[in-house]
């Protein structure tokens, strides 16, 4: 049995997808530049918002001044209406009880901005999470492994009996930087093909498969 999950946070406790394209639609719309479709934002997301700015501006202006200017009005704006349409996945509270109870310790690390993250766990999950990592000034954002590792000494021990939980390759990678173990879930942003390419550790489909894989191995 693992002793810590460490857990991606929109795509995989969050379905988060429809404020991040409303707020980012609103932003490139201030441009007059045209606006996608909320599928097209599951490419976009897992990098970090900049990054999603930057792939939702069209070629030719992703200049740093236009994503930096654009990044400004999606920030404002997401700040309003990060929880507008949110939700927890089905099942997450529930799994996330049982491991506690199972003395299993919960930790979030996400390329979201480190204040939102904050806010939005808080809002959706309380006081579950004994760690809770966004994306902070003066770190790298994920694949980097530097969150994970710190949650890892923070709990005091090995890579061994520590499991991370994402639905993109940016989350595989970010296990594989870190030297631990990953978990794949299907239901998130990016879908089962792109999890078994990058060469996850295991992959679910729901959260029974998630909580088995976690306790028993």
């Amino acid at each position: 049995m693992f002793k810590v999950a460490i857990f991606d946070l929109d795509g995989t406790l969050l379905n988060t997808l429809d404020d991040l394209a409303n707020a980012c639609n609103y932003a490139i719309n201030k441009f007059n530049f045209p606006i996608h479709e909320l599928d097209k934002y599951k490419t976009f997301i897992g990098n970090g918002i900049y990054k999603l700015v930057e792939r939702a501006l069209p070629e030719g202006k992703k200049d740093y001044e236009t994503v930096t200017e654009a990044l400004k009005i999606f920030t404002e704006y997401y700040n309003e209406h990060m929880m507008d349409m949110t939700k927890a996945y089905d099942g997450i509270i529930e799994l996330l009880d049982e491991l506690s109870s199972k003395g299993i310790k919960l930790a979030v690390v996400s390329n979201k901005k480190h204040d939102f993250t904050i806010e939005i766990v808080k809002k959706y999950f309380g006081e579950r999470f004994d760690i809770v990592f966004g994306h902070r000034d003066n770190y790298k954002e994920k694949p980097d492994p530097a969150s994970v590792l710190e949650v890892i000494e923070a709990f005091n021990i090995s890579k061994e009996e520590c499991i991370y939980i994402g639905d993109s390759n940016v989350d595989i990678i970010t296990a594989r930087n870190a030297g631990v173990k990953s978990i794949g879930v299907s239901w998130g942003f990016r879908g089962r093909e792109e999890l078994e390419r990058e060469g996850a550790d295991y992959l679910v489909n729901n959260t029974e498969e998630l909580e088995d894989i976690i306790l028993n191995n």
